[in-house]
């Protein structure tokens, strides 16, 4: 058996990389489903290069891929233009990429991007990050990176850093310091509690963090209790309730039932389950039925409120499924709603039945 290798945090180079003397002359990629760390590091990547706000804006160059195209341009050419510019008002530059789309890239346009992104040691004063959110980078495995994606930006020079979900044991340190800051009291068994309820985003945490202690400061207390956070804190999307409409736009049952058995075994209420998969499966009705009737992706985008790349993803996954199986889905979702309320049988029971009967459906 090979000897365990400890691979570097890269979030711990950021950190360093950070207190250097200088950041230019590099290429970063911050990317992970943690946004909250994200948009933390990105902020202080903006600090460091462009320590005046006020003169910021010479020296701040926001690219996207979508803005590249509307300008005739690759992002690639977009990208080397910026670099070439000198900075304004400070010693180095920041050009910070957005929405790279790197799906929507032809092979050809991946290459001569990394190509440039290759040449960025060559411009000292330049420093260019991407950011990326989870569906545009997948980041599955942080301890050993693959894909032809990751290669092709790693060989380019790209310090790649992953901010993957937070642990419990983690996340709860940070909530009670949060708390402690505003002056509140929180056991570490409330802590868990709201995470349970909450999820593990630390975005959606500090939000329910800023109610609970506006709550209490109102009614002048400084002790958070259970009952406090069942009557303030929103149940919002965990990592499982993605996993769960990824499974359907997949048309993987047994992934979706390793999602609904990660919920059950965490107690999720039930009812609130049971919603999650019907409106997944009534959202994936109502585009199915939308494109039979002959509307454009960006008529559904408009109708739904939904962004593109979302839109593109749930166009793909209900081409997996027929008009009638949506609907017979659909039937179901009826059906068991119905038991939930009137029947006794177990709730869990219940889900359980119903996507074995999606199961079971014609491919």
């Amino acid at each position: 058996m090979p000897a365990y290798e400890k691979r570097p945090d890269p979030a711990e180079q950021l950190k360093e990389a950070l207190k250097a003397p200088s950041v230019g002359g590099q290429a970063w990629l911050l990317c992970g489903p943690e946004s909250y760390l994200r948009n933390y590091y990105l902020s202080q990547m903006r600090s460091r290069v462009i320590p005046d706000p006020d003169m910021g804006y010479f020296d701040h160059v926001r690219l996207s891929y979508a803005q590249s195209q509307s300008a005739s341009m690759t992002l690639a050419e977009a990208l080397l233009a910026s670099m070439q510019g000198l900075p304004v008002m400070n010693e180095g530059k920041l050009i910070e990429i957005s929405e790279p789309c790197f799906s929507d890239m032809r092979p050809t346009d991946l290459q001569a991007f990394c190509d440039v992104l290759s040449t960025v040691s060559q411009y000292p004063y330049a420093t260019v990050v991407i950011g990326c959110a989870e569906e545009e980078f997948e980041t599955r495995d942080y301890r050993a990176p693959s894909g032809s994606l990751w290669r092709a930006l790693a060989a380019a020079g790209v310090q790649i850093v992953p901010f993957p979900l937070q642990t419990t044991a983690k996340l709860l340190t940070w909530c009670r310091k949060h708390f402690a800051s505003e002056g509140i009291e929180a056991a570490p068994t409330v802590v868990e509690l709201m995470i349970a309820r909450v999820g593990n985003t630390m975005t959606a945490l500090l939000g329910e963090i800023g109610k609970l202690c506006c709550y209490l400061k109102a009614q002048g207390r400084d002790t958070v209790t259970r009952q406090d956070v069942l009557d303030i804190c929103a149940v919002t999307e965990s990592e499982e309730a993605f996993g769960i409409k990824n499974a359907f736009l997949a048309r993987d049952m047994q992934a979706l039932f390793l999602q609904y058995a990660k919920l059950k075994r965490d107690k999720y209420e039930p009812v609130l389950l049971f919603g999650r998969i019907h409106s997944v499966v009534l959202e994936m009705w109502r585009i199915k039925i939308g494109l039979a009737e002959g509307y454009a992706k960006e008529d559904l985008m408009r109708m739904y409120e939904v962004k593109e790349y979302p839109m593109r993803l749930a166009i793909k996954g209900v081409s997996l499924y027929s008009p009638a199986v949506l609907s017979e889905m659909l039937r179901l979702c009826e059906e068991t709603d119905v038991l939930l309320k009137f029947s006794k049988v177990d709730p869990y029971v219940q889900i359980e039945r119903l996507i074995c009967a999606f199961g079971r459906l014609e491919k």
